[in-house]
């Protein structure tokens, strides 16, 4: 059965129209320059060479910044048919290559599965979370997938319950992950990586007022003349309330506040409501984020620092505190509080030791309080960096 259900040699027609995907992608994206320019690129070369086979995408970036509609969207302008599975957490091989036909409940790979279900065999195949696949006793996917990714080898793919070479040299792959460090090298070097970075304020409140609003007011089965939501107000939510680079918590935010609307018209509470500043922490709680600037100008001994990861950042305040008296001049240490890095935990001894060596010379300290414990180079590195600052 599985055998005659693969699309042996049936195709779809593509369509390689650069300016209906740009529509495509500007349809159902707002922003995101760079990444539709590289897609379209990437759409105009296929359309010179006649094909886009032997290529594997990997979008990287933050959650909900739309990778996977990126990937659908791919697929719509190439008029293409779409197939997706996650692989995150995936630790059996077999899910990949299918298991053997000894076995009791034997299936065929992933790969077999999304031909058959779509019914050709240049489809657009999404793997999501492909940085979060596992390894268990049941072998290592990740490597298992190399074959199926690999352009010079999947032309004649071999799945182990069908055991027979199946043809995957037309099927566009498409990948997502959140971060790179955790992908094997020898499968992130098959493919073509696409950053895809979080939204500006900018960008969050036009998807939030065309795109986010409209959708969940309709889920809510409201009017669209009964609840309003002014720009002031939505610019708050983003700043106070959704700082992830994404825009999955704006949409959940934009869904609570339609929700407890609902609420006061099913209870005939009201016939009509409009949501602004004033009254908006009625409805979506008090901020998550109040304020970053605690000082109107700093004092000394506080610093501006920036905090930053994949998944967005924030600025921060570092302070330093004396915290002994002037009757220990020259017997001072310094201690470091918070999640501090090795890296940065090197940083300030170093710069103890320099601010150190810059007061002896300025004939601040005992000669026999300069010195520094660590190895010769770090001692090289601590007397070029007092000369400096000397």
């Amino acid at each position: 059965d599985w055998l005659v259900s693969i699309p042996w040699g049936v195709s779809t027609d593509e369509n390689f129209d650069v300016k209906k995907a740009a529509r495509v992608l500007d349809k159902d994206h707002y922003g995101m320059k760079d990444v539709k320019d590289r897609i379209l690129e990437f759409i105009a070369v296929g359309k010179l060479k006649g094909s886009v086979q032997g290529r594997i995408i990997c979008f990287v970036g933050p959650p909900g910044v739309g990778k996977t509609s990126i990937g659908q969207s791919v697929a719509s302008s190439l008029n293409r048919k779409f197939y997706r599975f996650s692989v995150g957490g995936m630790t059996d091989v077999a899910e990949i290559k299918g298991h053997r036909r000894t076995y009791v409940g034997a299936m065929p790979g992933k790969a077999v599965q999304a031909l058959k279900s779509v019914g050709c065999n240049n489809p657009v195949i999404m793997l999501d979370e492909i940085d979060k696949v596992g390894k268990g006793y049941q072998g290592d996917p990740a490597s298992a997938m190399l074959e199926m990714l690999d352009p010079a080898q999947n032309a004649e793919f071999l799945d182990h319950y069908l055991d027979v070479p199946i043809d995957l040299s037309h099927v566009l792959f498409i990948c997502t992950a959140n971060t790179m460090e955790t992908i094997p090298g020898p499968l992130k070097d098959r493919m073509e990586v696409i950053q895809v970075s979080g939204y500006t304020a900018d960008d969050k409140l036009h998807i939030a007022r065309k795109h986010l609003w409209p959708a969940a007011r309709a889920d809510a089965g409201i009017q669209a003349g009964q609840v309003s939501i002014s720009q002031d107000a939505l610019k708050t939510l983003i700043s106070k309330y959704c700082r992830e680079p994404g825009v999955r918590n704006l949409q959940k935010q934009v869904a609570k506040l339609l929700r407890k609307a609902a609420f006061l018209f099913a209870t005939d509470a009201t016939k009509k409501l409009s949501i602004g500043i004033q009254n908006l922490a009625k409805f979506s709680g008090p901020p998550v984020f109040p304020t970053d600037r605690i000082y109107d100008k700093t004092p000394p001994g506080v610093v501006m620092g920036l905090a930053w990861s994949s998944m967005g950042g924030t600025s921060l305040y570092i302070e330093a505190a004396e915290i002994a008296g002037a009757g220990s001049q020259g017997k001072g240490s310094m201690r470091s509080t918070g999640q501090m890095g090795d890296v940065m935990k090197e940083s300030s001894d170093i710069a103890l030791s320099v601010a150190k060596r810059v007061l002896r010379d300025l004939s601040a300290l005992p000669d026999d309080d300069a010195s520094s414990e660590g190895s010769p180079e770090g001692e090289k590195v601590e007397q070029k960096a007092g000369k400096k600052a000397g």
